[in-house]
């Protein structure tokens, strides 16, 4: 028999990445249709800044993946 396979990990980064885009393409189309007012020169840094702050927290989740992967191999021995 083979041994299970590993869990998956999650990367973090595509899907927060993928949520700020998605927030950004609906504030688009609230304001083609009308309902929202926005300008465009908000729109930009609020992408950049989201998608920075998606960065952050995914470096910070891989780290303390990386340091919980460590602890569980030392306390197997």
């Amino acid at each position: 028999m083979t041994p299970p396979p590993a869990p998956r990990r999650v990367q973090l980064f595509p899907v927060l990445a993928g949520l700020v885009l998605l927030v950004v393409a609906v504030l688009y189309l609230l304001q083609s249709a009308g309902v929202l007012r926005l300008q465009g020169r908000v729109v930009l840094p609020l992408e950049a800044a989201g998608l920075v702050v998606a960065g952050l927290l995914a470096s910070v989740y891989a780290r303390s993946r990386v340091r919980r992967d460590r602890s569980q191999a030392s306390s197997d021995r």
